[in-house]
C-alpha cells in the first residue's frame, strides 16, 4: 500500500490506522515522490489525501492508472464538496472510490481497505483462472485423436471453473455487506435475513427464476449506502432527531452512487434506491407510489420492515410473529404492496428464522433507519 498525503501528522495518522501484520505500507508527502515510488513498486492499493494547490489526490490517482492498472484508488476528503470532479467523471474500468471522514472518523477506512484487498485477490485468482484454462484450450486443440474424450472431460473442468467464477462474484458481493454491518453490530445478519425473507416472498409470488440473484444481491446489499452514514448517528442507541434523520434517510441515494458506479452492481440499482418508497407515495428518496414502486424494491421494503420488527433493539424487544403479521397486515395499501403482505402472512414466511435455525441469527438485535416507520406501524397496530 502506498498513502499519500501533505501533511506529516495526518500521514502519520493513516499509517498508524491501516498498518498491520500482512500489509507493507510506503508513504509519500508529494506527487513526485509518490510517482517515482508508483513507478518502482509492486502497488496494490493507493491512498491519497487531497488538499489542493499543495497535493491534487485526483490528479494523482489518474496519473497512477498507466502504472498500476489493477490498483484500488481511494481519495481521502473531507467533505462531498471536495471531490465534486468525480461525480463527472466517466465510468471505466479504473474507478476512483471517495472516502468522505474527518479525521475522528477513519477508522471506517480500514473496512474499506480489508474489503477492497478481498476484491483485489478475487480479481487475481479470476484472471489466474482464465489463463489457465486458455492454456488448457490450447493444449486440446492439438489432441485430435482424443477429441471427443478430452471435450467431455475439458468441458466439465469449464462448468466447474464457470460456478468458481461465479462464487466469487458472490462473495465479492457478500462481501461489501459485511463491510456494512462491521460498522454497527446491531446490524449483524440483518442483511442476510432481509435477502432470505425477500428469496422465500419472490418465490411465492412467482418472481421470474432468471432474476431471482440479482434480487438476492440487492436484498443483501439494500444497505449499502449506510457506508457513508457518519457513526455517530448509525450507533446512536436510540431513537434519532430530525437532523439525524434527515441524513440517515440519505443513505438510498448513496447506495445509489456506489452501485451506479460499478458494474456489476447496476442490476441491484432499483432494490437499493427504492426499498424505502411507500404504496402511497409518501416514501423516500423519490415519492413512487404503486406498481411505480419497481416489484424489487417492494419486495425488500416488506423483508426489511419485517425484521426490523421481529428482532431486537437497544430500546425495544423483538415483536412476536403473529404482531409483525398484524401491523403489515394493518399497512397494506398505505405502506406496502397489499397482494405482496397478504402472502407474506398468509404464508408466516417470517416464521423461516424461528429457534429451529441456528442461533446466530439472533446474537445481535438491529438498528435501522426503518425506526420511524416502526413507531408509525406499532401506533397503528394499537388503533
Amino acid at each position: 500500500m502506498l498513502v499519500i498525503h501533505s501533511q506529516p501528522e495526518a500521514l502519520g495518522e493513516l499509517v498508524e490506522l491501516l498498518t498491520g501484520p500482512t500489509l507493507q505500507i510506503e508513504t509519500a508527502r508529494s506527487k513526485t515522490e509518490a510517482l517515482n515510488k508508483i513507478r518502482g513498486g509492486s502497488i496494490s492499493v493507493l491512498i491519497a489525501g487531497h488538499r489542493p494547490p499543495s497535493l491534487d489526490g485526483i490528479a494523482l490517482l489518474e496519473a497512477s492508472i498507466s502504472h498500476l492498472p489493477d490498483a484500488l484508488r481511494i481519495l481521502v476528503v473531507t467533505g462531498e464538496a471536495d471531490a465534486d470532479y468525480l461525480d463527472q467523471r466517466p465510468n471505466d474500468e479504473h474507478p476512483i472510490v471517495r472516502f468522505v471522514g474527518r479525521p475522528n472518523e477513519r477508522r471506517r477506512l480500514v473496512a474499506l481497505v480489508h474489503e477492497g484487498l478481498k476484491l483485489h485477490r478475487l480479481v487475481s485468482e479470476q484472471r489466474a483462472l482464465v489463463a489457465a484454462l486458455s492454456g488448457k484450450h490450447r493444449k486440446l486443440q492439438n489432441r485430435e485423436k482424443l477429441l471427443d474424450v478430452v471435450v467431455r472431460e475439458r468441458t466439465t473442468e469449464l462448468e466447474e471453473s464457470y460456478e468458481k467464477l461465479k462464487a466469487a462474484n458472490r462473495q465479492a458481493l457478500f462481501g461489501l455487506a459485511e463491510a456494512i454491518e462491521a460498522k454497527d453490530s446491531y446490524t449483524k445478519g440483518h442483511c442476510g435475513r432481509v435477502a432470505a425473507y425477500s428469496m422465500v416472498l419472490a418465490e411465492a409470488v412467482g418472481y421470474p427464476a432468471e432474476e431471482m440473484e440479482t434480487l438476492e444481491f440487492g436484498a443483501f446489499l439494500h444497505d449499502i449506502g449506510k457506508i457513508g452514514i457518519r457513526d455517530s448517528v448509525l450507533l446512536k442507541p436510540g431513537p434519532l432527531d430530525e437532523e439525524e434523520w434527515l441524513h440517515m434517510r440519505e443513505h438510498p441515494l448513496m447506495g445509489y452512487e456506489i452501485a451506479s458506479k460499478i458494474e456489476m452492481l447496476k442490476t441491484i440499482i432499483p432494490a437499493v434506491r427504492n426499498h424505502h418508497e411507500r404504496w402511497d407515495g409518501k416514501g423516500y428518496p423519490d415519492s413512487l407510489a404503486g406498481e411505480a414502486i419497481p416489484l424489487s424494491a417492494r419486495i425488500v421494503g416488506i423483508a426489511d420492515a419485517y425484521d426490523a420488527m421481529a428482532t431486537d433493539r437497544p430500546y425495544k424487544s423483538a415483536l412476536p410473529l403473529e404482531e409483525c403479521e398484524s401491523i403489515l397486515q394493518k399497512n397494506a395499501g398505505k405502506m406496502f404492496d397489499a397482494n405482496l403482505v397478504n402472502i407474506f402472512c398468509e404464508n408466516h414466511l417470517g416464521a423461516i428464522f424461528d429457534q429451529r435455525y441456528d442461533d446466530e441469527f439472533y446474537e445481535d438485535g438491529y438498528q435501522d433507519d426503518d425506526s420511524a416507520d416502526l413507531e408509525a406501524l406499532v401506533e397503528a397496530s394499537e388503533d
